[in-house]
């Protein structure tokens, strides 16, 4: 299969605040996300001992036994989409994902006001017991957090907003979601899905096309690391096409938000993974805050008669988790 022919972008003027330079990655990243929705970023200032530090606790947790990681189920020990999901149980297109996966997002603890009040995907993480587990997490999603606004920085540069717009718009605290995911060796995936009961959903899953099935992203900006290539686009012209694996850059993407946001100006490309053997993936999902008002400014130029009313980001976010964890209790 082809290989992307995707941009690498140096953010590293971005990230240290240099005008000039800033404005010409602003420029790729906006050429980027118009032509096809994707593009590699280096120079990004994420520290490798901490890159390499997630990644040995993600394989540690997921190495531990099946009983042990249920502990922590999603669909059993959360109201507000945290925690440990098994192979087959998320949906990607209707269908189920062939990877495990730890889901993390903003934190809540159980006396905070939201949670009391039952505001939906407001609570509390679940954290594995392993030592060292939480605070590599932690720092990790720090350091993304801020590249997320140096990168939502440069794409509003590129748009012709004023800096800091997004920031702004998402009331300067972003409703990030973060998950470590384990694709198991395609072989082992029978074997694996035995221990669930739905168990009967593995004769139709087709090993390979249903690692991570076809769909687009819902937030704004996806940045994703991985262990091993799988990741595909679908181009304008209908082919499936591979994102190779660039030693130490991030490839990020426009998700379905930010494509309203630009009144289609940018595009949230489809795209699935196919794995030939086992691979680890960290996609940080940066999000507007669940109170944004996502309001598609008049400056775009109009490219169909669809409307774009302003909507209430955090709703929204709720319909489509309900969609991908169909077995999930929540509050509201």
């Amino acid at each position: 299969m082809d290989k992307a022919n995707l941009p690498i972008i140096d953010i590293g003027a971005l990230r240290h605040g240099d005008k000039e330079g800033s404005q010409q990655a602003a420029q790729l990243i906006d050429r980027a996300c118009r032509d096809v929705g994707f593009f590699l970023v280096v120079n990004h200032g994420i520290p490798f001992d901490s890159i390499k530090a997630t990644f040995e606790h993600a394989r540690a947790f997921f190495d531990l036994p099946l009983k042990e990681k249920l502990t922590l189920s999603l669909e059993k020990h959360s109201n507000c989409f945290r925690g440990y999901a098994p192979v087959l149980s998320e949906l990607a297109d209707g269908k189920p994902n062939s990877y495990e996966l730890m889901e993390f997002s903003v934190e809540f603890e159980h006396d905070h006001p939201d949670v009391l009040a039952r505001k939906p995907m407001h609570g509390p993480n679940l954290w594995p017991e392993l030592p060292g587990y939480r605070a590599a997490l932690t720092r990790y999603i720090e350091h993304m957090i801020h590249l997320g606004f140096d990168l939502m920085r440069g794409i509003a540069m590129g748009l012709g907003l004023e800096d800091d717009f997004f920031r702004r718009a998402f009331n300067g605290r972003p409703f990030w979601q973060f998950r470590t995911a384990h694709y198991p060796d395609p072989a082992s995936l029978r074997a694996m899905s035995s221990a669930f009961p739905h168990v009967g959903q593995v004769p139709q899953v087709e090993v390979g096309d249903q690692s991570c099935g076809a769909h687009t992203d819902y937030g704004c900006l996806t940045m994703l690391l991985a262990d091993s290539p799988g990741l595909q686009i679908l181009t304008t012209d209908g082919e499936w096409v591979s994102v190779p694996v660039v030693p130490g850059a991030y490839v990020c993407n426009v998700g379905d938000m930010l494509q309203y946001w630009t009144r289609d100006t940018y595009v949230a490309t489809r795209h699935r993974v196919m794995t030939e053997g086992e691979r680890i993936s960290l996609p940080f999902f940066f999000q507007p805050d669940y109170e944004t008002i996502v309001e598609p400014p008049d400056l775009f130029p109009v490219l169909s008669s669809k409307p774009f009313p302003a909507l209430r980001y955090g709703p929204y976010a709720f319909e489509k988790y309900r969609g991908i964890y169909p077995g999930a209790v929540f509050s509201r």
